[in-house]
């Protein structure tokens, strides 16, 4: 299976986590040139998925992990995804900041 045709699709919602992200650390935290970079780590650190698909470990949590999901920490954020070898996509769901408690999110 060649990994590399694989690609990158964020759900609405991973797409609203990265723009609250943003809002967060540029916004509340006056720090638009910080909100830029991390965000850029963030899509690039994603990007490296497409080709080491399940680089990541599954999640703890047991029925999310039957699920396929997997995590990708970057900083102080939790990628959470599935790979979707059907459509062969990397499927970004959430990402979240890691002290919140995501089993209720996903």
């Amino acid at each position: 299976m060649s990994q590399n045709s694989y690609s990158l699709k964020f759900t609405p919602k991973a797409s609203e986590d990265l723009e609250q992200i943003y809002s967060y650390i540029s916004g509340r935290l006056f720090a638009e040139i910080a909100a830029d970079n991390m965000l850029a780590k963030i899509e690039s650190t994603m990007m490296r998925l497409i080709d080491f698909l399940y680089s990541c470990n599954f999640v703890l949590d047991e029925p999310l992990k039957s699920r396929g999901y997997r995590k990708l920490v970057v900083d102080s954020y939790i990628a959470f995804y599935l790979v979707d070898e059907i459509e062969k996509q990397v499927v970004i769901m959430r990402i979240l900041y890691s002290a919140q408690s995501y089993q209720n999110l996903l």
